[in-house]
């Protein structure tokens, strides 16, 4: 893009569907504005957390009352980006007749091959099924927020501490029960866990509930996560966006598979290289489990070292410059 442009994303972020699309489109924000586009995000559902954040970096919010007003609202836009999963497959259609140029972000959600003219699919273990005239296929194009660039290198790390995040929003309130595991062994020093004001009142009193504990922390929307997540020995989280800004910090990391479009990351030739993955779907998954290799990790510096080295090797941080070079 080598002069000013409209740039439009349609993503959503709430409670139910959780913050991560919106989340990994930030990094393209960030850089968009930096070089002077006109950027403006348009959705059904924002949590106001991330209103208030946008808004404060300058972008443009729109609310799209339905699919119908959206192609409507996108007919002089320059270029779309769809970070969704939601839209129907005739509204994408659409969309890709009405603006000049289409970018689609592919989390593998539709079955029917469908036409852009970019496709980012970070996935390396499920190819694209769409067409498009540039595809961006695999790791090196998983987004990776400004923030974090200052702290890969890891220079306060915190022996024997955890860090826990699972998802902004915890949407299955396993956070309390996890850390009811910790905060009594010996074997773990710090405890820190990182959610948004989006949980459930339950989560957030249970969380409450264990700071009468030392080693316990806890972090409501933490304006930083970067840094305590560079600060851990080792982490817990879902196996979604925040698995790779993890890797991309080199911080040894357990994710957790807590719904379905996350299940490629058990199918991954980096699970249990750079990362390591439980599968949480089912209803009798065991959380004792994953404590117990929280704590066998926590203890195994070789194990601590190849996560780290290989979590770092996978995500380099330049997926966004990739990106956008590919939108020129």
């Amino acid at each position: 893009m080598t002069y000013r442009k409209n740039v439009a994303i349609y993503a959503n972020a709430s409670q139910k569907t959780g913050y991560g699309h919106v989340m990994r489109q930030i990094a393209l924000i960030e850089v968009l504005l930096s070089k002077q586009h006109e950027v403006t995000l348009f959705y059904r559902d924002l949590a106001p957390l991330l209103h208030c954040k946008l808004t404060n970096m300058g972008v443009d919010l729109k609310f799209v009352v339905d699919e119908a007003a959206l192609v409507t609202m996108l007919s002089s836009t320059d270029i779309l980006i769809v970070d969704d999963y939601a839209l129907s497959e005739n509204t994408l259609s659409k969309l890709n007749l009405t603006v000049k140029k289409m970018v689609f972000f592919d989390d593998g959600a539709y079955l029917n091959p469908l036409e852009f003219d970019l496709i980012v699919n970070p996935s390396d273990v499920v190819e694209t099924i769409h067409k498009a005239s540039k595809v961006l296929q695999g790791p090196a194009y998983r987004l990776i927020r400004s923030e974090f660039k200052s702290h890969r290198t890891r220079e306060s790390v915190i022996d024997k501490s955890v860090f826990i995040s699972l998802g902004g929003t915890d949407v299955k309130m396993l956070t309390p029960e996890l850390c009811k595991q910790f905060v009594t062994s010996s074997d773990i020093a710090k405890l820190v866990v990182a959610v948004s004001s989006g949980c459930s009142e339950k989560t957030l009193t249970l969380l409450n509930s264990l700071q009468q504990n030392d080693k316990f922390e806890l972090h409501i929307n933490h304006p930083n996560l970067a840094r305590l997540m560079s600060e851990a020995d080792i982490a817990i989280t879902s196996a979604g966006g925040s698995l790779f800004e993890l890797m991309y910090l080199g911080v040894p990391t357990i994710a957790l598979v807590l719904v379905d479009n996350q299940s490629q990351a058990l199918d991954s030739s980096l699970n249990n290289s750079a990362y390591q993955c439980i599968d949480f779907r089912n209803e009798h998954a065991d959380l004792t489990n994953v404590g117990q290799q929280a704590l066998f990790l926590l203890k195994s510096a070789d194990m601590k070292k190849k996560l780290s080295l290989l979590g770092q090797q996978a995500v380099d941080g330049l997926a966004v410059e990739r990106i956008i070079e590919a939108l020129n």
